[in-house]
C-alpha cells in the first residue's frame, strides 16, 4: 500500500478524481470530490491537497488538506456540515505515514471531525505511537435525531403547538424538489434572506461565492438523489425553504430560513416536521441539523453528535516548541493572568484594533499613540502614580429629563478656536443636534480619555441616541456609535417631545452565548480577532437583545479599514465601567462591541 499528498486534482482528466468519488459514493455528500470542488473559493488560504492512500490502483483513503504556511490543516470552511476522512484504516495508517515523512509542515489541524470518527482516534494514536504531542479538544454538537417514530418522543405539548399552527396556517403542505430550477432557488434564497440571516449578512444570498456553492450543490446532488429543496406551503404560499443532502441513511438540513411575515406560524418546525415525516416514510434514519446546539433545535431532540478538534505536532524543534509554547506555556500563563471574568488588567475595547491592517500600518499606529517607554521609566522608579479618583460635578439636568441643544451660533458663542469648551470638543456630527430635544441618558463625571488618562468631568451629560455615528447617511465617528458628550453650557431644559405609542420592535436580535462557549473561542488577552470580551458581557448571557447596528467597517489607524469578520452592537448595552476594576468609574457608557461567534441569531418575536 503506498500513500501520497499532491495537489488538489483537477475535474478533468484527473483519476484520482473518479477513484475518490468511487472511494465516497456511500459517505456523507459533503465528503465528496464535488463539494470540496465548489468550495474551494471560499477557502480564507493555502494550498490545497490530497492525501490519498492506493492499494494498486484502488484508491482506498482521501484525506483533503490546505497547507498554509508550515500548518497543515483540514480542507473546511463556514460551510462545510462536518470534516472527515473517507477510507479504511489501513489507507489512514498509510496517509498518516506519507504525513509525517513530509517535513512542510509543523502543526496538523483538523476541526469538526465526530468523535467517534478513524480520523478523531486512529489518527491521534498513530501520531502518538510515533512520538508526536497530540491534543484532542471538544468541538460542537450537532443536534440530531432517529427519524423512526419520531413524532411519539415529541413533548405532548410542543407536538400540540405544531398541530395548532397547521390548522391556524388552514393546511400546510410539503413541496420538496430533488432537482430545483433556478427560479426556485432565487425565491429559496429570498426567503432566507428575509429573515434575521439578511439583516445579520449571513445569508446565502449575501455573497455571490457562497450562492455558487449551494445552486451547484443543489442540482449537481440532486440529479444524484442526495439533495433536494424543500419548501413549506401555508394557505398555498411558500413560507419556509430548507436546503437538504442526505446519504441514504442521513438527512442533514445544511440551511433552513422562513418568511418573518409567517413567524407567528412557527415555519421553520412546521417545515421541519414536514421534512422529518417526508424522510421517515422514504426510508431514511437520521434527521442531522448540523450547525450550533441551538435552543429551538432542543424542541426537537435532547441528543447531538459530538465533534473534536485534532492538533498534532510534528517531532520536530519547531514543532516541539509549539506545542511547549500553545499547550504548556499557555494554560500556565492562563493561571496568573486574570481571566476574562476577572477585571482586565488592560484598557477598554476602545483601544481594541478590529479592523483589518498590515503590520506596517499598525507599527505606524502603535508610533502615533506613543511607546510609553518615558512613562514606563518613571513608574518603575517612583512606582505607580496615585490615580486621580475625584468626580466633576454633575450637571444641573436630571438624568431622564429632556433638553434642547442650542442653536448654532449659541454653541459657537461657547467655544474656543479649536471648538472647545474646557477640553471638551464639539465634533463635527454633534452640529446635526443643534436645536434639537432629547433626553438625559446619564451623568459623565469621570472618564478614561483617549490616551488612557483618568480625568473628572464636570457639568456634561449624555443624550439618548446622540453617538459619533451622527444622524447622516455617510459614515462618521469610527463608526462604533459611542455616546458624544455635551456641557451643560450648550443645553436647556425643554418640555417632552410627544410621540405615539413605540412601535413593536422588529428586525435582527441576538441572544448572547454561554460564557464557557466564548471563552473557549479566546485568546491569552481575553479576545477573540481584536475584540475583548468584557466580564460585563459575560454576565448578560442567555439575554436577547435587539441587533442595533452591524459593523464591517471602523475608523482606525487614520483610515475606514474592514473587519475580519462582522461585529455588533446590541440595543441599550454599553459599557458600565467595570472591566476597569478599581480604577475606574469611567461614565463615557460606549457601546460594546461583540463578535458574530458571541451571539445567537434570532427573527424578533411577535
Amino acid at each position: 500500500m503506498r500513500a501520497e499528498l499532491t495537489p488538489f486534482p483537477s475535474r478533468h482528466g484527473d483519476a484520482r478524481w473518479d477513484r475518490w468519488r468511487d472511494l465516497a459514493a456511500g459517505a456523507p455528500p459533503f465528503l465528496g470530490p464535488e463539494f470540496f470542488a465548489v468550495s474551494r473559493p471560499l477557502l480564507p488560504g493555502g494550498e490545497p491537497l490530497l492525501a490519498a492512500a492506493w492499494q494498486d490502483e484502488r484508491m482506498v483513503g482521501a484525506l483533503p488538506l490546505v497547507l498554509d504556511g508550515d500548518t497543515l490543516g483540514g480542507f473546511r470552511t463556514d460551510h462545510t456540515p462536518s470534516f472527515d476522512y473517507v477510507g479504511d484504516d489501513d489507507g489512514l495508517a498509510a496517509i498518516w505515514r506519507q504525513l509525517r515523512d513530509d517535513r512542510r509542515w509543523s502543526t496538523l489541524t483538523l476541526k469538526n471531525v465526530p468523535a467517534g470518527s478513524a480520523l478523531a482516534t486512529r489518527l491521534p494514536a498513530l501520531a502518538r505511537g510515533d512520538g508526536c504531542p497530540v491534543v484532542v479538544r471538544p468541538g460542537a454538537r450537532h443536534p440530531r435525531f432517529a427519524l423512526a417514530g419520531f413524532e411519539a418522543r415529541l413533548s405532548p405539548k410542543f407536538h400540540a403547538n405544531l398541530q395548532r399552527c397547521a390548522r391556524k396556517a388552514g393546511g400546510v403542505a410539503l413541496e420538496r424538489l430533488p432537482i430545483p430550477s433556478r427560479a426556485a432557488l432565487d425565491e429559496a434564497l429570498a426567503i432566507e434572506a428575509r429573515a434575521w440571516k439578511g439583516a445579520a449578512g449571513t445569508s446565502i444570498a449575501a455573497d455571490a461565492a457562497v450562492t455558487h456553492l449551494y445552486a451547484v450543490l443543489a442540482r449537481l446532488l440532486g440529479r444524484r438523489g442526495q439533495a433536494s429543496l424543500c419548501f413549506l406551503r401555508a394557505g398555498g404560499r411558500r413560507v419556509a425553504m430548507l436546503l437538504a443532502v442526505e446519504d441514504g441513511r442521513t438527512l442533514y438540513a445544511l440551511k433552513i430560513g422562513y418568511d418573518p411575515a409567517a413567524v407567528a406560524l412557527s415555519p421553520g418546525h412546521l417545515l421541519v416536521w414536514q421534512v422529518a415525516a417526508d424522510a421517515e416514510r422514504r426510508g431514511l434514519a437520521t434527521f442531522d441539523f448540523v450547525g450550533h446546539d441551538d435552543e429551538w433545535k432542543r424542541k426537537w431532540t435532547d441528543q447531538a453528535e459530538a465533534h473534536v478538534h485534532v492538533v498534532i505536532y510534528r517531532r520536530s524543534p519547531r514543532g516541539l516548541a509549539q506545542y511547549a509554547l500553545r499547550e504548556r506555556l499557555k494554560p500556565r500563563l492562563l493561571a496568573v493572568i486574570p481571566e476574562p471574568r476577572a477585571p482586565l488588567r488592560r484598557g477598554c475595547q476602545r483601544d481594541d484594533v478590529i479592523g483589518t491592517h498590515t503590520t506596517a500600518a499598525r507599527v505606524r499606529g502603535r508610533l502615533s499613540r506613543g511607546l510609553g517607554i518615558r512613562s514606563g521609566v518613571r513608574r518603575a522608579l517612583r512606582g505607580q502614580p496615585r490615580v486621580d479618583r475625584r468626580l466633576g460635578a454633575p450637571s444641573r439636568f436630571e438624568v431622564g429629563s429632556y433638553v434642547r441643544v442650542l442653536d448654532e451660533p449659541a454653541v459657537r458663542a461657547t467655544l474656543d478656536a479649536g471648538d472647545r469648551l474646557r477640553g471638551l470638543a464639539f465634533v463635527p456630527t454633534q452640529w446635526a443636534a443643534c436645536g434639537k430635544v432629547y433626553r438625559v441618558a446619564a451623568h459623565v463625571r469621570r472618564m478614561r480619555d483617549d490616551h488612557g488618562r483618568y480625568r473628572p468631568i464636570a457639568r456634561t451629560v449624555l443624550l439618548e441616541g446622540v453617538t459619533c455615528a451622527g444622524e447622516g447617511p455617510e459614515p462618521a465617528g469610527c463608526g462604533r456609535h459611542c455616546p458624544l458628550m455635551f456641557r451643560d453650557d450648550w443645553l436647556e431644559p425643554a418640555r417632552a417631545p410627544h410621540h405615539g405609542p413605540p412601535a413593536a420592535r422588529g428586525g435582527l436580535h441576538a441572544r448572547v452565548r454561554d460564557p464557557d462557549e466564548i471563552f473557549a473561542g479566546l485568546d491569552l488577552h481575553g479576545r477573540r480577532d481584536g475584540v475583548t470580551f468584557y466580564p460585563q458581557m459575560a454576565a448578560l448571557a442567555g439575554r436577547r437583545f435587539a441587533v442595533a447596528s452591524r459593523l464591517t467597517r471602523v475608523f482606525e489607524h487614520d483610515r475606514w479599514t474592514d473587519t475580519p469578520r462582522p461585529v455588533y452592537l446590541l440595543d441599550g448595552v454599553h459599557c458600565d465601567g467595570s472591566a476597569l476594576g478599581d480604577r475606574g468609574p469611567c461614565h463615557r457608557a460606549c457601546a460594546l462591541v461583540w463578535h458574530e461567534d458571541w451571539l445567537v441569531f434570532e427573527e424578533a418575536r411577535t
